[in-house]
Order: C-alpha cells, then sequence, then structure tokens
C-alpha cells in the first residue's frame, strides 16, 4: 500500500506544482478540459468495459445502500457538532459538506486498483457504483443543506443540480452496459478493447487532475477543519464498515467499500459551495488537509481493520 500511495502521492504532487512551474499555463482551464474528458469520455468507457466484464449481483444495490448510509450518518453528526460553534454561517456549511462527501473517485479508484491490482475490475465497480451514490446526493441534499447555510438562496441551483444527476454519463454507461448485456448480444472485440485502452488512462489522469486542484494556503483556527476532516477520514469508513457488515456485503467489495469511505472530500464540494455562496476559501484548505492525511490515514485503517 506504501508504494501505490506513493507512487498516486508523486502523480498528484506534480499537478499540485503545475501553476508554479509552468506560470504561463492556464491550470485551472486545463484541469477543467481533463475532468470534462474523463466524466464524459474515458471513465464512462471505464464503466461500461467494467458492468460488461464482471458479473453483476446483489452488491449493485449494497453498494450505492452503504455509502448513502454513511453519508447521512456523517452529515447529521456534523451538522450537530458543527451548529453551535462559534462559526460563521458560510464556514459552516462549507465545513458540513466537507465531512460527508468523498472523493470515490478521482482518488479512490487510483488507489483501489493500485491496491488490488489482480481484481482490478472488481474493485473498479466499487469506486463507480459509490460515485452513483456520492455525486448525485452531493448535487441533490449538498447544494439543499448549503443553500440553508448560506443565506442566499440561489434560484435554479437545486433544478441545475438534479438535471445534473439526470445526466450523469456513468450513470447512462451503466444503464447502456446492464441492458446490453441483459439483451444477451456478445458486445464486439474491438469495442470492448476501445474501452480498456480509454479506461487504462483514468488513474493517471484523475491523480493529476486531483493534484491541480490543490492549492497550497496558509491555516488560520486549524480545529474546525481538524474536526471536519476526521469525520471524513475516521468517523465514514467505520460507519461503512458497519452498514457494509450489518447487511452482509462480500469480499472482496466490502474492503474495498470500506476503503472508499475513507477517501478525502470530493472536488465537487468545492463546487457546490461556490456556487451556493459557502466559504470556499475554508473549504478548500480542509480539503487540502484531509487530502494530505488521507495517505497516512487509509493504510493505518486498511492494516487495523484488515490486517
Amino acid at each position: 500500500m506504501t508504494e501505490v500511495l506513493l507512487a498516486l502521492g508523486l502523480i498528484a504532487l506534480v499537478g499540485s506544482l503545475l501553476r508554479y512551474l509552468f506560470v504561463d499555463l492556464d491550470v485551472e482551464a486545463a484541469r477543467r478540459t481533463i475532468g470534462m474528458l474523463v466524466l464524459n469520455v474515458f471513465l464512462p468507457a471505464l464503466v461500461f468495459r467494467v458492468i460488461c466484464s464482471v458479473p453483476t449481483g446483489v452488491e449493485m444495490v449494497q453498494i450505492p445502500l452503504v455509502m448513502g448510509i454513511s453519508v447521512a450518518c456523517c452529515l447529521a453528526l456534523a451538522v450537530l457538532l458543527f451548529r453551535p460553534l462559534g462559526l460563521r454561517s458560510e464556514e459552516k456549511g462549507a465545513l458540513i459538506l466537507a465531512s460527508a462527501f468523498g472523493n470515490v473517485t478521482y482518488l479512490g479508484l487510483p488507489v483501489l486498483q493500485g491496491l488490488f491490482p489482480s481484481l482490478s475490475l472488481q474493485v473498479a465497480k466499487v469506486a463507480i457504483l459509490s460515485e452513483v451514490a456520492t455525486t448525485p446526493l452531493n448535487l441533490s441534499v449538498g447544494v439543499a443543506l448549503g443553500e440553508s447555510f448560506s443565506g442566499k438562496p440561489r434560484s435554479g441551483v437545486l433544478r441545475q443540480a438534479f438535471r445534473a444527476v439526470a445526466t450523469m454519463p456513468a450513470l447512462w454507461a451503466i444503464v447502456l452496459a446492464l441492458s446490453w448485456t441483459a439483451s444477451g448480444v456478445p458486445v464486439p472485440g474491438f469495442l470492448m478493447e476501445a474501452t480498456r485502452i480509454l479506461g487504462n488512462t483514468v488513474t493517471g489522469l484523475m491523480m493529476l487532475s486531483l493534484g491541480m486542484g490543490l492549492r497550497y494556503r496558509r491555516i488560520h483556527q486549524p480545529l474546525p477543519l481538524l474536526l471536519a476532516s476526521a469525520i471524513k477520514l475516521l468517523v465514514s469508513p467505520l460507519v461503512v464498515l458497519a452498514a457494509a457488515s450489518w447487511i452482509g456485503l462480500q469480499q472482496p467489495y466490502l474492503q474495498a467499500v470500506v476503503l472508499e469511505g475513507a477517501m478525502p472530500t470530493q472536488l465537487l464540494t468545492f463546487v457546490i459551495a461556490d456556487r451556493v455562496g459557502l466559504d470556499v476559501e475554508r473549504l478548500a484548505v480542509c480539503i487540502l488537509i484531509n487530502t494530505a492525511a488521507s495517505f497516512v490515514t487509509i493504510p493505518l485503517l486498511n492494516g487495523w481493520l484488515f490486517g
């Protein structure tokens, strides 16, 4: 695990340094372009290949359910802990969102595929199903909760969020793959090879884009940031483990989904916070802290829980 995380961390570090190494490069524009390509081309190709290659079972329902339970529990705990604190409402809202929604594909997928190379497609399915649960919840519940703390309701934001959920390329790739396999028609070899080639580029691009989205900032009043990070990195995987064990999720999906629960804050949360008027500066620092910390907490949790 150490070698895998060091390799992924190095790619993310290179991405985070690009804005300082190439001052003429519009890093944000480049990151958005990479993100658009991953979201609309590379990730759907990987999703299609995984669903067509790996037999589907009850885990197709269990994994999204477990991730949904984790998000709900972490949101409830964060609201309970942050409401009484003497923070601005916009900061509370940002840190509450940071406590619940994990980076299950941009970091989770590379980590799982690095840790389980012989089960690459199976753990990719875990990341995909975790994304199917996490992102729609972030775009709906996260937006609504964020607006309640911003004090500046913005017309049309929820409508846009639900439209984004309905048009998620990965979601439609799942629907297409399940429909194709249900039809009994074999998937042509050239199509599977094309999706394999496109899917193999996902890990490197995701980690580079993740690093490009991290910006180094001075840390003020670290305790609220550490509290939000502790909920996301420590409480979330324990909730996932309890929920997954309760509903009978089996290996290798059990270990993989617990590690997905241990992922740091989803970068989409930053976009949502900006749209609804939360404290994006504090959120950006929180994301930087828990992303860096996750490279320590993930192997420690994996060793403690699974030996």
